[in-house]
C-alpha cells in the first residue's frame, strides 16, 4: 500500500542519516498507559452476524498519554455494522465520575474516505475526554453489531493483546449456536471451550493476567506475531475462505462492453500477451486514485468495474476488479491475493478471512508475476516491501485451486542499486562532484516514491538538508524525470558542493565523502542495525548494491595511506570495498549482497546481519591520509 507523497518527503531528511548503536534509556521504560482491564463478548448468530460488547478501562499514566489516548477513535462502516457507545466517563485521581456528554461522542467521516463518495458510509465514532491528565482512568462500554456478515453464513473474529502495551487484566468470551463448527488458534491465553452459560449455544472464554510488558522494538514486526492472540473462525481451510471470496468479488469484474472498448484503447498496436498485460496495468495505476480503505472495513465485496472505470478511483480490491476485468478483455487470465500490508508476517492457524489480510493485490499466473498497482508508482512485477516475502493467500492459482503461497523476495538479480560518484577535491578543500544512480525492482520504486514527494522548485533545499545530515553541508540539487512515467526505468542524477570539507593544505585525513546518493544505499544496512540485539524478528532489505566513487586531489597533494580492503561474508550476505589510486585520484567500490532466504531475521539472524553491518560502519568511518 502506497503511503502518500507528503509523507515520503518529511521522510526523506532521515534517510541518509547514519548513526551508530542506539544509546541505552535512562531510565525504566514507562508506558504512555496502562489497560486496567479489557473485556470482549462476543454473541454470534448461525448467520454470521453477531454483536460484541466491549469495556476497556485505561489509566493515563504520563502526558504521552494525554496526547496519544484523550479520544477514542471507534471506525466502523454504516452498511454493515452499528457502533454504539454505551457511556463512557472519566475517573479522576480522587475517585470522582465525569461522564462524556452526548454532545462530545461524534460520528466523523472516515479521513480515508474524505472526497470518495463511493466510501461515504466509512466512518469514525470519537469519543473526546474531558479533564484528561495523568493518573486518571478513561473508560467506557461499547456495542458493535454485525448486521451484515462478510461473506454469508460465516464468521471470523481476532483479539490481538500486543505486549508492547501494558495490560493488567482482559478476556474474550465468545457465545455461539452448537450447530456452527468453529475452528480455533489461541496463543499465551488461558482457557478455551468451557461449559456454556445459555442453552443451545456453546462458550469459549479466554483470559489474560498481568502478562510480561516488554519495551518497543522499533523497526520489528507487528506485535500481533509475537503477542498474546486468539482467532476464531468459521471457515475450516483458507480454500474455503478464497471460495467465498471469490463468490463474492469475481461477479464485479465482468467484461462488459464499456470495459471490453477501455481494454481495446490501452493496448492498441500491442500484441504480446505479457506488453498488453503491462499497459493495462500501468493504466490502472495511474488513472484509477487509490482510496486507502482496508480490506474489511469497506466489506469484501468490490464495486463494479464499469463504476470503478467512470468514478476513477477505488480501494485496493476495486483495483484488482478493473485491472482483472480489462486483463480478462484480453483473454489475460489474473486472480486475487490476500496479503498483509502492514507489519504482520505471521498467519494464524485458523483461516480468518480478511482477518490479517488487511490488502489485495493481483496474481497473473500466466507470467508468474504478482502486481499490486495501488503502489502507484510500481513497475510491473514489482510489490513493494512491505510485501515482499509475505505468506499470502491466492483465491486461484490459474488451475481453479486455492493456495497459501509466499510472496517474492528480494533479490539480487531484480532489486539492485548502482551508484557512481565523481569528486574533486580543490586546493581550497572544499568538494565538488555528482552522482549518477539507477536503481531497479523495490529500490526503482523507492526513488520514484522519494522524489514524487519533493515539491518542484525545493530540489536544492532537500539537497543541503541532506547534506547537512550527511556531515558534508553544501549546496546540491537533484535532477530526475517524471516518478509516475512507467513506461521508462526510472534514474536520476546530483550535483553537490561542501565546502572546508578537506583540511588544505594538509597533512590531514578524509572519510569517503557520501555526496548525494541513492535513498537505498549500502550506509542503510548501519540504520537498521541500531539495537545490539533484539527479541523479536525484524524485516530488513535485500538485493545488491554497489557504490563506486573516485576522488582526486590536487596534484600538489601526496596521499600516503588508503584504508584496508573489507570483505566480510556470512549466511547472510556479503560486504566489500576496495581501494585503489592511479595517480592522484581514488577509486572506491564497494558492494553488499544481501544473502536472505526469509522476509525476517529471527534474533538469532539479526546478529549475524549486524556482523555484516558493522564491517560496514567501520569502513564507512576509515580515512584517506593525505599531507
Amino acid at each position: 500500500m502506497s503511503r502518500p507523497a507528503h509523507v515520503f518527503f518529511a521522510l526523506i531528511l532521515a534517510l541518509l542519516a547514519f548513526d551508530g548503536v542506539a544509546q541505552v534509556p535512562p531510565a525504566p521504560y514507562e508506558p504512555p498507559q496502562t489497560i486496567l482491564k479489557q473485556d470482549a463478548v462476543y454473541d454470534v448468530r448461525a448467520d454470521g452476524t453477531y454483536t460484541v460488547d466491549s469495556f476497556m478501562s485505561l489509566r493515563i499514566n504520563n502526558q504521552q498519554g494525554v496526547q496519544g489516548s484523550g479520544q477514542m477513535k471507534l471506525p466502523y462502516s454504516t452498511t454493515l455494522q452499528d457502533m454504539e457507545v454505551l457511556e463512557a466517563y472519566t475517573l479522576g485521581k480522587d475517585g470522582k465520575r465525569t461522564d462524556v456528554a452526548a454532545d462530545k461522542i461524534l460520528v466523523q467521516q472516515s479521513p480515508q474516505s474524505a472526497g470518495a463518495p463511493m466510501f461515504d458510509d466509512a466512518k469514525v465514532k470519537n469519543i473526546v475526554f474531558s479533564a484528561v491528565e495523568p493518573g486518571v482512568t478513561l473508560n467506557f462500554r461499547t456495542r458493535m453489531t454485525q448486521k451484515i456478515p462478510l461473506f454469508p453464513g460465516a464468521f471470523s473474529m481476532g483479539q490481538i493483546f500486543p505486549r508492547v502495551i501494558d495490560y493488567k487484566a482482559a478476556s474474550v468470551t465468545v457465545f455461539a449456536p452448537e450447530t456452527m463448527k468453529l475452528f480455533v488458534d489461541a496463543v499465551d491465553l488461558a482457557g478455551g471451550e468451557v461449559k456454556s452459560e445459555r442453552p443451545g449455544a456453546k462458550m469459549w472464554r479466554w483470559t489474560l493476567e498481568n502478562p510480561k510488558l516488554h519495551l518497543p522494538e522499533p523497526g520489528s514486526v507487528d506485535a500481533t506475531d509475537y503477542s498474546p492472540r486468539v482467532f476464531m473462525t468459521s471457515f475450516p481451510s483458507y480454500a474455503d475462505a478464497a471460495k467465498a471470496y471469490l463468490d463474492r468479488a469475481r461477479p464485479k469484474a465482468a467484461v462488459t462492453p464499456a470495459i471490453q472498448k477501455l481494454a481495446d484503447q490501452i493496448t492498441g498496436g500491442i500484441t504480446d500477451k505479457r506488453a498488453q498485460a503491462e499497459a493495462l496495468y500501468r493504466w490502472v495505476s495511474k488513472e484509477i486514485r487509490y482510496v486507502g480503505i482496508y480490506l474489511g472495513f469497506g466489506g469484501v465485496v468490490p464495486h463494479a468495474s464499469d463504476e470503478i472505470a467512470q468514478a476513477r478511483y477505488g480501494d485496493c480490491k476495486d483495483h484488482v476488479t478493473i485491472l482483472e476485468a480489462l486483463l480478462a478483455a484480453k483473454g489475460i487470465q489474473s486472480s486475487t491475493v490476500l496479503v498483509n500490508a502492514a507489519g504482520s508476517y505471521a498467519l494464524p492457524k485458523a483461516a480468518i478471512t480478511p482477518g490479517l489480510f488487511n490488502h489485495v493485490i493481483t496474481y497473473l499466473p500466466e507470467f508468474k508475476l504478482y502486481v499490486d498497482s495501488t503502489a502507484g508508482m510500481a513497475p510491473f512485477g514489482v510489490l513493494p516491501f512491505q510485501e515482499l516475502g509475505k505468506s499470502a493467500l491466492i483465491t486461484d492459482d490459474g488451475t481453479g485451486q486455492a493456495r497459501i503461497a509466499a510472496l517474492p523476495m528480494a533479490n539480487a538479480q531484480q532489486d539492485r542499486v548502482q551508484v557512481v560518484t565523481k569528486v574533486q577535491v580543490t586546493p581550497e578543500g572544499t568538494i565538488e562532484g555528482g552522482s549518477s544512480i539507477v536503481n531497479s525492482g523495490v529500490y526503482e520504486l523507492i526513488a520514484r516514491q522519494v522524489f514524487s514527494g519533493i515539491p518542484k522548485g525545493a530540489e536544492a533545499l532537500v539537497a543541503a538538508q541532506l547534506l547537512s545530515r550527511a556531515g558534508q553541508p553544501g549546496t546540491g540539487t537533484f535532477k530526475f524525470g517524471d516518478a509516475r512515467d512507467l513506461t521508462r526505468p526510472f534514474a536520476y542524477t546530483s550535483q553537490f558542493a561542501s565546502p572546508n570539507y578537506a583540511q588544505m593544505p594538509g597533512p590531514g585525513a578524509l572519510r569517503v565523502p557520501a555526496g548525494l546518493g541513492s535513498f537505498s544505499g549500502i550506509a542503510g544496512i548501519v540504520r537498521s542495525l541500531g539495537q545490539e540485539k533484539r527479541d523479536f524478528p525484524v524485516a530488513v532489505e535485500g538485493g545488491f548494491e554497489e557504490e563506486i566513487t573516485t576522488l582526486t586531489f590536487p596534484e600538489t597533494v601526496k596521499i600516503t595511506a588508503l584504508p584496508k580492503a573489507v570483505m566480510k561474508e556470512n549466511a547472510l550476505g556479503k560486504y566489500t570495498a576496495v581501494y585503489s589510486q592511479e595517480g592522484a585520484t581514488i577509486t572506491v567500490k564497494r558492494t553488499l549482497d544481501h544473502k536472505l532466504t526469509k522476509a525476517t531475521l529471527s534474533p538469532d539472524d539479526y546478529r549475524l546481519y549486524r556482523e555484516l553491518g558493522e564491517a560496514v560502519y567501520r569502513d564507512f568511518r576509515s580515512q584517506i591520509l593525505y599531507q
